[in-house]
């Protein structure tokens, strides 16, 4: 007879857990159901929070990255774009992670623009410009004394290429040498115009909070962007890396430099703002997971909170612009859009009402919802280990209760204060 081994058992172990998980946030949810007269309100959005979560990581089992024709021996011309300011630190190592990508030289080239940096980046630039020439690859540095912006940076990007292909990586991030080929391999489809890489924490190990962003990613990546991938319909393509058909991007660029939301010009969300563009044309956007870059997350609470006051901006923004096409996409995607884009308006009422108001007027602690957000940590934790054999996974469980919490609260602020387009964290 046949003997598992211990990681083997340990995996269904981990897999049963995570199933048994499953079935207890449903048996959670049907009492609620059962409960609904009680209060209506709360039971509907408790229930379909829950499935939509849950539907996320459904969808992503099917995701398969070969779901999309591709052709690995499909080497269209490429520029790479590398916006930066103030990143002297590491944009040597960005620009040389690129250069040493398994890609023909002569097929690709890189752009670096250096946004009116006060550091030293505008000298490492020019010291890769060097190694990465010595090794046949062309770079071109743009020296602005001026900062711009970030999109002003991405634009000229696309102005200085004339290649097939437009892959953006943040300035603070690495590439491994296979990530170019996993990516410009889907665009043999002539419907798809934009794919984004699986962006990993390269941080992870600094402190419980890269821990628990490390999760977050890849969840993100894997379960949300895999759900999304299968109509070809990724709502963000991850500023770390996401590659572009060039003529795609000539079509909008202008009108996404020159973006206003309610009177005020958009310096942020630049990510999200081009795909939207890209699919509002009819072109899908789809994630390839073999496709990794590692980028540096914050490291402290305040620049983290910061980050994500602007990105809740960004989504607030893009969502709501975003509504007004994606009913034309699969049925599927459609609902599940919408869906995902009213439930974020009520979770802070939902919050305020659980942890606020039921405590002080019943006087006791809403043991039950923390419950079910204790729930769903597990799956998410789970489901990470489950893919990445991480074993400090205990930091995704409490990941996903910190999010449901602290930054749903962030949403109203985020709302009221959404014309301010300060960049804040620098």
């Amino acid at each position: 007879m046949a003997v598992r081994s211990p990681v083997s058992r340990r995996r269904i172990s981990l897999w049963m857990l995570f199933f048994v998980a499953i079935y207890a946030v449903l048996i959670v949810k049907l009492i609620t159901f059962q409960q609904y007269q009680t209060d209506p309100l709360f039971n509907v959005y408790s229930i379909t929070i829950s499935l939509y979560i849950l539907s996320r990581f459904v969808l992503a089992y099917y995701y398969d990255a070969a779901y999309w024709e591709t052709d690995p021996e499909y080497v269209p011309t490429v520029t790479f774009g590398v916006p930066s300011k103030n990143e002297a630190a590491g944009i040597r190592s960005t620009i040389m992670g690129i250069a040493a990508a398994d890609y023909p030289k002569d097929r690709f080239n890189i752009v670096v623009v250096n946004d009116g940096s006060t550091d030293d980046t505008l000298a490492e630039m020019y010291a890769a410009q060097k190694e990465a020439q010595a090794m046949g690859v062309a770079v071109e540095v743009v020296d602005w004394a001026v900062n711009r912006g970030k999109r002003e940076g991405m634009a000229e990007c696309i102005r200085r290429s004339d290649h097939e292909i437009i892959i953006f990586i943040d300035s603070d991030s690495l590439i491994e040498p296979e990530t170019t080929r996993e990516m410009v391999k889907y665009f043999t489809d002539p419907k798809i115009g934009a794919v984004t890489a699986h962006g990993y924490v390269a941080n992870a190990e600094k402190n419980l909070l890269t821990k628990m962003q490390a999760m977050k990613y890849f969840v993100s990546f894997r379960a949300y962007k895999g759900a999304e991938s299968l109509f070809g319909c990724v709502t963000c393509c991850s500023g770390c890396g996401a590659a572009y058909r060039r003529e795609s991007l000539t079509a909008v660029v202008d009108e996404w430099r020159q973006q206003r939301f309610l009177g005020a010009l958009c310096t942020f969300g630049d990510d999200r703002a081009l795909t939207n563009l890209v699919l509002r044309q009819g072109l899908k956007a789809v994630y390839a997971s073999e496709a990794r870059v590692y980028t540096k997350v914050p490291e402290s609470w305040r620049v983290y909170m910061t980050q994500q006051m602007r990105w809740k901006k960004s989504w607030i923004r893009e969502s709501l612009r975003a509504s007004l096409f994606m009913w034309r996409k699969h049925p599927i995607m459609a609902v599940s859009y919408y869906v995902g884009l009213i439930l974020p308006f009520l979770a802070p009422l939902v919050i305020l009402r659980a942890v606020v108001y039921y405590p002080s007027f019943t006087h006791h602690l809403p043991v039950f919802y923390l419950f079910g957000l204790g729930l769903m940590g597990l799956i998410y934790g789970l489901y990470y280990r489950l893919y990445t054999d991480e074993r400090d996974w205990v930091a995704g469980t409490l990941a996903t209760s910190f999010f449901a919490i602290v930054l749903i609260a962030q949403f109203p602020y985020a709302l009221a204060n959404i014309r301010d387009g300060r960049w804040g964290t620098r």
